[in-house]
């Protein structure tokens, strides 16, 4: 018989970027729900550069702040947040540049953020409490807490919520 796998509890110094994950689900989600509700892509472009200036740009950063406080230089696990980040920015700039606005650069975006938030609750942050000295861990965590803002995603219209009206022809 197996041995059911128990999940690990979130270190109290995590739970705040472990909070704002929920947000990034959230935005992900709504991309989705807009897609599908044929909400025009200028208007999810609009949200995509309030969430980004209102909420993940500063999150990624505090991540990699974080990062760099408590893991070696070398640490791929590090290597790979900062590229993850990196090519998010990379999509985000795509969609604010706004050339060629089309359905599959939000379906991309959308899944790739999905991806990279579960992978941090996942993978990242079990790791950062396994291989990190608990004093480092937990002085981050009061720093991060001390210049952290709560976030709100606050943005209106909520397109989401509403299917855009059909042409009438």
């Amino acid at each position: 018989m197996e041995k059911a796998i128990t999940p690990q509890k979130r270190d109290k110094n995590l739970v705040p970027l472990s909070r704002e994950h929920h947000f990034g689900l959230l935005f992900c989600w709504k991309i989705r729900q807009g897609l599908k509700n044929g909400t025009d892509l200028y208007q999810i472009r609009a949200y995509v550069r309030y969430f980004w200036n209102n909420i993940l740009k500063e999150h990624c950063a505090e991540e990699e702040w974080m990062l760099k406080r408590l893991l070696k230089a070398d640490d791929v696990v590090k290597a790979r947040l900062e590229e993850e980040h990196k090519l998010l920015q990379a999509l985000i700039g795509l969609i604010e540049k706004g050339s060629k606005l089309n359905k599959e650069l939000f379906e991309v975006l959308a899944q790739d953020l999905t991806d990279h938030i579960r992978w941090e609750e996942r993978e990242l942050f079990p790791y950062l409490q396994d291989v990190t000295n608990p004093d480092d861990l937990e002085l981050a965590g009061q720093l991060l807490t001390h210049k952290h803002d709560p976030r709100l995603d606050n943005f209106t219209p909520e397109f989401w919520a509403v299917k855009a009206r059909a042409i009438q022809e």
